[in-house]
């Protein structure tokens, strides 16, 4: 059986919708009881602080289209599509708001999806970016299709795979991408449970609930009464340490954990960790800093970290989805679309002195093309000079060199002497 004829069976021709198909566990719900999907998940603090930081990284770094050069490469400022990808990608978003938008869709829903705008010579004028949960797939004949239910109950319109931009995630088939959310809807779930424990726990002081015993009977109007009134004075952060007095004989007994053995709470990090792990960001980046065990050099292999092996694979993700899908094979040949990592060591200026000076030295960068990342003007022509340093030598002239070292001293040329006047001397 073919890829695409098991892919037809496995979706079904009629199926109301991937994120359906491809939704583990049956629903939304969770063994804590908590509901966790796409749409809620970024109201979980660490969700929304994890996808903030991939989102906002990927949208700051500028995505170019070179154009191979028989010395290297170009930006092809002349592209239809450089002027969409690093201008404007639509009428209302700008490059950075549509890949920050793209990359939030991909990190909650495995998926991101943009339709393509083409003008009337076939050029790409605009990427208009489309809900995932508003989208659908289906192949039919060894076709993708792609079928897109417009906002607030409008109708259902069919496109081609050749007019959608669709970056995904990891995945089983290749072409949808896994939800991180669902994955690790359990997970989220404890998290959430967590979270909303914690609240509880802290609007009534930090203290558990408990009983309070009279030694006679009260009637109903009387234990409605005096349970309102002890909520009223005791009950909410704002009413902490106030002074119980009990009347009748009553006592107070606690009911449920104690503080002390509350350790639970503090697990709340760990579980954090275990979600920020799910997007390989690194603890820090969230926040989750002990003090006194944190020191630069572990921040700094962190952050390399996080660029090598969180980022770069968006990048990579990005880079090639783009060159698949809004360039023409005719032009691969010629064209690609690549980020500018370097704008990542922008805001480390000891970085960026040192990767400059490494180039500097090996004559692969001049002082204006320094100055040029730097978004520095042109010193002039003398700027374009390359420079090397004069203690390095090429392998192949060693032996050139080495021969003239062990040549014997040549005698000085003595001036020839001056030539004799003409007639008899006086």
């Amino acid at each position: 059986m073919r890829f695409l004829d098991w892919l037809k069976r496995a979706i079904g021709i009629n199926t109301p919708g991937w994120t359906e198909y491809f939704a583990f566990g049956g629903g939304t719900g969770t063994a804590s009881g908590m509901i966790v999907n796409e749409n809620n998940a970024l109201t979980i603090s660490t969700i929304h602080q994890c996808v903030r930081v991939i989102t906002d990284t990927v949208a700051t770094l500028p995505c170019f289209i070179y154009v191979r050069t028989a010395t290297g490469k170009e930006r092809a400022e002349n592209h239809p599509l450089y002027q969409v990808l690093h201008e404007q990608a639509n009428p209302y978003m700008s490059p950075y708001e549509f890949k920050q938008t793209m990359q939030g869709h991909l990190c909650l829903w495995g998926n991101a999806f943009a339709e393509i705008e083409r003008d009337g010579q076939g050029r790409i004028v605009a990427l208009w970016p489309l809900r995932p949960d508003l989208m659908r797939l289906q192949v039919y004949n060894d076709i993708v299709y792609y079928y897109y239910t417009t906002p607030n109950g409008g109708s259902e319109q069919q496109l081609s795979a050749s007019d959608v931009f669709h970056l995904r995630g990891l995945s089983s088939d290749g072409l949808i991408g896994y939800s991180p959310i669902t994955l690790a809807r359990e997970t989220l779930g404890l998290h959430q449970a967590t979270e909303q424990y914690r609240s509880r726990f802290f609007a009534n002081d930090a203290r558990p609930g408990g009983v309070l015993s009279h030694p006679g009977v009260l009637g109903e109007e009387a234990f409605q009464q005096l349970k309102r009134r002890w909520d009223e004075s005791h009950g909410g952060s704002m009413n902490r340490s106030r002074v119980a007095i009990l009347e009748e004989g009553m006592k107070w007994q606690d009911v449920g954990i104690p503080p002390k053995d509350a350790e639970f709470i503090s697990g709340q990090e760990y579980q954090k960790q275990d979600i920020a792990a799910l997007w390989r960001v690194p603890p820090y980046k969230i926040g989750l800093l002990k003090p006194g065990t944190v020191s630069y050099a572990s921040v700094e292999q962190q952050e390399q970290d996080f660029k090598d092996n969180c980022i770069q694979p968006w990048l990579t993700c990005w880079e090639e989805r783009i060159t698949l899908s809004l360039l023409t094979p005719a032009e691969r040949r010629q064209y690609y679309a690549e980020f500018l990592v370097d704008a990542l060591l922008r805001a480390d200026v000891d970085s960026r002195a040192k990767f400059y000076t490494a180039l500097f030295n090996l004559g692969a960068i001049s002082a204006n093309e320094i100055r040029a990342r730097e978004n520095l003007n042109s010193i002039g022509a003398d700027g374009d000079r390359y420079f090397v340093p004069l203690n390095m030598t090429p392998v192949d002239r060693v032996d050139d060199i080495i021969d003239i070292k062990a040549a014997p001293p040549q005698a000085p040329m003595l001036p020839a002497p001056a030539p004799k006047l003409n007639g008899a001397a006086h």
